[in-house]
């Protein structure tokens, strides 16, 4: 039995970054060795292995074999006389398919430190290349949002894909093989990469080697207006390099949809977005022109965004859409949040001991909308004088 330190955390240990997960390769055994061991089985058809104490992933050597359509459709052969050549043909990425002996299962020590390189990732390491290892990259669609997914990571070191990656790539969508991935996996690689430090990369990627008309078809025919494409990375790499969460990302991918709501829920949809962000993408879209024209707001507006975002009883939304908008123009906004907090304020001052109690009805609720309203204007008019002078 041999054991290999493989994949991700031999690249980035090479390339000096955080070790963030320990994945391992076992030759010459087969899951009874391992179970023995005290190792406990992920799945039953995928020769995966946790570790006892580590509970790290311990995989068998294994070769496979593509049975249909889509990421999913593989049979799989582990046995001990898989060698370890025969496992990392099947890798993605030249970089990824590195290994490192290590003692045993119990002890990851690497023996002597040498790095097991069959496919050249150490050369394309060095020139900071992203290359697929075999023809079975193109077995596997998956693997076409993968390579985004890792140039949106390594794009700031100066790595490139290269052309003939790029081709196939290409040839993958072009040949519809995207259609057969799950909604589920789709959203799994674009959140990981749009979460990246540089995540704009990955849209940007998408777009020039022209697949994401395969992903997001509504949001490549928007970004047909090459303006509006533009427009719409500069404000993703602005929310990337300011570290903003997802939802904040992904509102300014999507911004310029507008008032095209069916354009909108096809790429949520399509992305099987998660309600709480794809909440916050409506509320952005919805009000954010609000929010930048406040200077220039009515009562009835103003009583509108506090309701409709319900800011008066918890106004984390309304704060956190005030921050998008500074992302969104790339700059402070013209007032300051604390004037925000003072209509909250205002807003909750008045409640139903300030109602007439021989109200009754739809008249209570009318009533209550007139006075702060009332409230409100006096507050804002108040605050456009202050604007007007600049003071703000």
């Amino acid at each position: 039995m041999q054991v290999y330190l493989v994949g991700g955390a031999v690249r980035d240990s090479l390339l000096g970054l955080p070790i963030k997960d320990k994945d391992f390769m076992v030759v010459g055994a087969d899951a009874k060795m391992l179970i023995d061991q005290g190792f406990s089985q992920v799945g039953v058809d995928f020769p995966v292995f946790l570790h006892p104490h580590t509970h790290a992933e311990y995989a068998l050597a294994r070769l496979e074999r593509k049975s249909g359509a889509g990421h999913t459709a593989f049979s799989v052969h582990a046995s001990p006389d898989v060698t370890l050549e025969d496992d990392l043909i099947r890798r993605d990425l030249t970089i990824n398919a590195l290994a490192i002996e290590v003692n045993g299962l119990f002890d990851d020590t690497p023996k002597t430190g040498e790095v097991v390189d069959y496919y050249g990732g150490l050369a394309d390491l060095h020139a900071k290349v992203l290359r697929h290892v075999s023809p079975a990259f193109s077995e596997d669609p998956l693997r076409v949002l993968r390579v985004a997914r890792f140039y949106a990571r390594f794009a700031p070191l100066g790595f490139r894909i290269a052309p003939e990656t790029q081709t196939l790539m290409q040839s993958i969508s072009g040949a519809g093989e995207l259609s057969h991935l799950s909604r589920e996996r789709i959203w799994s690689e674009t959140a990981r990469a749009i979460g990246e430090s540089h995540g704009y990369h990955y849209i940007d990627c998408l777009h020039s080697l022209q697949i994401l008309a395969d992903v997001l078809p509504s949001l490549a025919v928007l970004f047909t207006d090459h303006a509006i494409y533009q427009h719409t990375l500069a404000r993703l790499t602005n929310a990337c390099l300011a570290n903003t969460d997802l939802a904040t990302r992904l509102s300014m991918l999507f911004a310029d949809f507008g008032d095209d709501k069916d354009a909108l829920n096809d790429c949520l949809t399509r992305l099987n977005m998660p309600k709480a962000p794809a909440q916050f993408v409506h509320a952005f879209i919805n009000y954010h022109k609000i929010l930048l024209n406040i200077p220039n707001i009515t009562a009835d507006e103003l009583l509108m965004l506090i309701e409709h975002t319900k800011a008066h009883k918890d106004d984390t939304l309304l704060m956190s859409l005030y921050d998008a908008c500074e992302i969104y123009q790339n700059k402070s906004m013209a007032y300051p949040k604390a004037w925000l907090h003072d209509v909250i304020t205002r807003y909750q001052t008045i409640s139903m001991a300030n109602i007439d109690p021989n109200l009754t009805g739809k008249a209570i609720g009318d009533e209550l909308s007139r006075l702060r309203k009332q409230a409100l204007l006096g507050l804002l008019g108040n605050f456009q004088m202050a604007n007007s002078l600049s003071i703000f």
